[in-house]
């Protein structure tokens, strides 16, 4: 559906790790698919090209085209909100604050005991450390991509995982924000809370966010590259959809080509490390990787959303500056910690904002398709009953500026689509369903009938699924969960009907323009 008063803000687009090279299914992973299952030897090809006359940096890291160029601001203190604002966000430049998370209880309570003893029950969202090589999503004690903290703590030392995650409330008085946010419009622009946390050795690719952000580093060592966005036009920026934000480079940051990528060579670019303590004010313009260091690596992200080109100092003269407990503001979009995760929505303020300049140059807004384009008739009831519970049938600007967090909150749950690894439910849209009915019947076809062992052992070690989804699966097919046989009568009979909520819920990925006879011929 399209909405009017959305913005599009996918998790992909705020979390590098979990952006893919490609916006749609690749058919290469099939490949892999039908040679696991049948076994086909493994096939190596290798090229070779003489190094002379090569440019400089090729298949080499990110940077390695030319020294780093561009220097960045480090602070010892942390500047008022109006210098904040005219010196850096304004700007869109970034800066560093040294030392500035050290003010936070967090940044000496947060040890791996403190958090398994007193956060353990609550969940996370997991990653794999690698965007290379495996394309798994790791498995936690809850369901796949999702693990309790205590879960976490316990193997994350030992395991290709990584929390990417909202930060639960319940910790949101062990951080506090630095006084640069603590009042003004910023104060009120809080989108979203984020928790980073690793055994170090994660890697991200080049990418920009959708909102700004201040990043302060609790444990470890972050290595950031920064490329400034007035220098985009030579980073090879990925296709995506004109309704996400954000968006992500097609290089290899770990090997550069710079014979498929030459532009690479003209882009100046800021290298600069961030210790424990220290914080960073990230632009959403600049385009940034990231690598992260040490046993235990873990930091928070502040997002904020500011789109005003005057900075509004109310409530900065009522009282000093300082930092302040992340659970004395109303962050956007908040998480207890359990459920459905709301990471990677847009901000809710700028959707009143919207409403309000609609209203303004417009009149009232009323509840109709033309306006909410796409809704069906029980979603224009829906928002309805949220926006206008009175019934009137429109909004005025009197109307929208009483709107409450609460409100355009459940407003924005009732429009946006759900992003799946954000719910309980994500490993039937992380399976693909044509690649899960492919096995089935290139197993069938084989060996004239699917055993239980075998189909669990392809559905974990190729397709990245769980045991236990796979046994569920498997029990569908047959409807009997005492066999051990699918025979060609169940798949027959069953074979729909056990791949239903893999069809239902599965995530279309869009097509870049001019690709889609070739994905036609790939499937």
């Amino acid at each position: 559906m399209e909405y009017i008063f959305t913005q599009c803000r996918p998790v992909s687009c705020m979390h590098p790790i979990m952006s893919s090279s490609s916006s749609y299914k690749s058919f290469h992973r099939l490949l892999h698919l039908i040679s696991f299952i049948i076994v086909f030897p493994s096939i190596h090809s290798q090229s070779s090209q003489s190094t002379s006359a090569l440019p400089t940096g090729h298949l080499k890291p990110l940077g390695s085209h030319r020294p780093p160029d561009v220097d960045i601001d480090e602070l010892n203190e942390v500047p008022s909100p109006r210098e904040f604002y005219e010196k850096y966000v304004k700007h869109g430049r970034a800066v560093i604050f040294r030392g500035a998370a050290k003010e936070s209880p967090g940044f000496k309570l947060w040890t791996d005991e403190y958090l398994r003893e007193k956060y353990g029950d609550l969940e996370v969202r997991l990653e794999g450390k690698r965007e290379k090589g495996s394309h798994l999503i790791p498995m936690g004690d809850k369901y796949i991509g999702r693990s309790s903290i205590g879960h976490f703590i316990d193997h994350y030392h030992t395991t290709n995982r990584y929390m990417v995650s909202e930060l639960p409330t319940a910790m949101y008085p062990e951080f506090f924000v630095p006084p640069c946010l603590s009042c003004g419009l910023f104060r009120d622009r809080l989108v979203e809370i984020d928790i980073w946390m690793s055994g170090g050795d994660s890697h991200s690719i080049l990418h920009k966010d959708a909102f700004n952000a201040i990043n302060c580093l609790v444990n470890g060592t972050k290595y950031w590259k920064l490329i400034e966005r007035k220098y985009e036009k030579w980073i090879y920026e990925a296709w995506e959809p004109d309704n996400e934000v954000g968006g992500y480079s097609e290089i290899n940051v770990e090997e550069v080509d710079m014979i498929k990528h030459p532009d690479i060579a003209k882009v100046p670019w800021s290298n600069f490390t961030i210790h424990a303590g220290d914080c960073l004010f990230l632009p959403s313009t600049y385009y940034h990787q990231v690598s992260s260091a040490g046993e235990t690596n873990l930091a928070i992200a502040v997002l904020f959303a500011f789109q005003y080109r005057e900075y509004d100092d109310r409530g900065c003269n009522e009282t000093e500056p300082a930092f302040t407990p992340l659970s004395e503001f109303d962050v956007g979009w908040q998480w207890p910690g359990h459920g459905y995760m709301t990471m990677g929505h847009h901000d809710i303020w700028e959707t009143k904002d919207e409403m309000l300049e609609a209203a303004r140059e417009n009149g009232p807004i009323r509840f109709d398709k033309e306006l909410f384009r796409g809704a069906d008739t029980d979603k224009l009831q829906e928002v309805q009953e949220i926006l206008d519970p009175e019934g009137k049938g429109y909004l005025t600007v009197e109307d929208i500026n009483k709107l409450d967090g609460d409100t355009l909150r459940k407003y924005a749950l009732a429009i946006e689509a759900r992003e799946p690894s954000n719910t309980e439910e994500y490993e039937y849209t992380y399976v693909d369903y044509s690649e899960l009915k492919d096995v089935i019947q290139i197993l069938m076809d084989r060996d004239g009938a699917l055993t239980r062992k075998k189909f669990i052992l392809v559905y974990k070690e190729v397709l990245g699924g769980t045991k236990q989804y796979a046994i569920g699966l498997f029990d569908k097919l047959t409807r009997d969960t005492k066999r051990d046989k699918v025979l060609p009568a169940d798949i027959e009979q069953n074979l729909e009907y056990a791949l239903e909520k893999y069809r239902l819920l599965q995530k279309i990925y869009p097509v870049p323009p001019g690709e889609e006879d070739l994905v036609k011929d790939e499937l």
